[in-house]
């Protein structure tokens, strides 16, 4: 029998405050509202406004000790799927590690702004994880070498339409340092179980060990790659550069099939305000291999998860989903009363005019424009923008045109 995810919090919220909360030292908790509003919402707006639809409100409340956190958090949209319980999360802290269980938002990536393999363009999924918080190193003279690292271990559960009940979603995610400025990210996820597959420990196993395409093996949706990012010294130049390589598929134990993005990050003074400018690509296509695997339609796309790598029918890595292409610049300014910013994009959407994509039944191209400001009023985050989108998505209804988003956020 299955049971609700408000169900399944609660009964973890119960055990993990009876081992954690007795002789730790009580910490004064934060309510937080926030509401929003979108008048024509376009590719992308959930990982910057926080929601995907036309109005969003939740309430939430947040606490933390040194032995214990949590975050419940009761939010609807517009979109017709009722009251959820995204992002709350219940953890225990050993050291520098989080044991934990909740709807987190997770993106992996050197990019601030997009990824290719984790992102929250689709909502979160309830998971299990085991979470390395800070970076530190290893005391080893072995290991001393790797320098500063932090990782994370999760098992969760997705739904979508069209992919098993019950559909599993594992991953794994190793930062490293092993030089000053340069930091090497190691990412892993895979589709896994769900009703009508095997999900024996056994079948597990094999999904670890990578053997998903084996003649042995169960058959298992697996992503995985890695990131760079070095930032130059001061003195020599303000800039970072960054770049993130995901394999869709698995040859030889190694991912193979790759996406790819690059991109690169200058800060500087722009009339005396900080100031930060970001210019990044991106592919989801992917070319054939000289087997004749892999080719179009294989990024976020899978035999066994028909529904694809999604989410509630939303691709969890970029947003702009499979056989497509963007170059997008973003700008930011700190001011010293508010934080201004504002990007603009180009995008392929559907390169290959697949009739099965899950946003545009052709291919299509154009432009995203935005500009957006964030600064408190009276104690009220006030977050607004104006955005332009000049082509339609007629699979994901959204229309082309200008919108206006806004967002109110007070914690007390």
């Amino acid at each position: 029998m299955k049971r609700p995810l408000s169900r399944i919090f609660s009964l973890g919220a119960c055990s993990l405050l009876a081992i954690s909360t007795g002789g730790a030292a009580m910490a004064e908790g934060t309510w937080t509202v926030t509401a929003g509003v979108s008048s024509n919402p376009y590719l992308g707006q959930r990982e910057i406004l926080g929601f995907g639809d036309t109005a969003m409100g939740s309430i939430a409340y947040e606490w933390h000790n040194q032995r214990l956190g949590f975050n419940l958090e009761a939010s609807d949209e517009s979109d017709g799927d009722g009251l959820r319980l995204d992002r709350s999360y219940l953890e225990t802290y050993l050291g520098d590690f989080a044991i934990g269980f909740g709807a987190r938002e997770r993106h992996w990536s050197p990019s601030k702004y997009s990824s290719l393999i984790l992102s929250e363009n689709a909502r979160p999924f309830p998971a299990a994880y085991i979470e390395k918080r800070e970076y530190s190193a290893f005391d080893s003279r072995f290991l001393s070498w790797i320098g500063p690292w932090k990782g994370e271990i999760f098992l969760g559960q997705t739904d979508s339409d069209d992919n098993p009940d019950g559909t599993k979603l594992f991953g794994m995610r190793l930062q490293l340092q092993p030089l000053e400025g340069f930091e090497i990210d190691l990412v892993r996820t895979a589709q896994w179980g769900g009703e009508g597959n095997d999900e024996s420990f056994g079948s597990f196993l094999d999904m670890i060990a990578g053997q998903s395409n084996s003649e042995t093996g169960d058959d298992a949706n697996q992503l995985a790659g890695l990131g760079l990012s070095y930032t130059l010294p001061e003195d020599i130049l303000p800039i970072r550069v960054y770049g993130q390589a995901i394999g869709e598929d698995e040859s030889g134990g190694l991912p193979s099939c790759f996406m790819y993005l690059a991109g690169v990050e200058g800060h500087g003074q722009s009339f005396g305000v900080p100031t930060t400018v970001t210019l990044e690509g991106a592919t989801t296509e992917i070319a054939d291999s000289t087997n004749d695997f892999c080719g179009s339609g294989t990024a976020y796309n899978n035999a066994g998860y028909k529904g694809g790598y999604t989410n509630y029918g939303t691709v969890m890595g970029m947003p702009m989903d499979t056989d497509s292409r963007m170059v997008q610049m973003v700008v930011t300014h700190d001011l010293s009363s508010f934080a201004l910013n504002y990007s603009a994009g180009y995008y392929i959407i559907n390169a290959t005019d697949r009739t099965d994509h899950r946003l545009a039944s052709a291919r299509t191209e154009g432009s995203i424009l935005r500009v957006g400001a964030t600064r408190m009023i009276s104690d009220i985050e006030v977050a607004g923008e104006v955005s332009y989108q000049s082509f339609d998505l007629d699979k994901a209804d959204i229309d082309s045109g200008f919108g206006v988003g806004l967002r109110l956020k007070k914690s007390f």
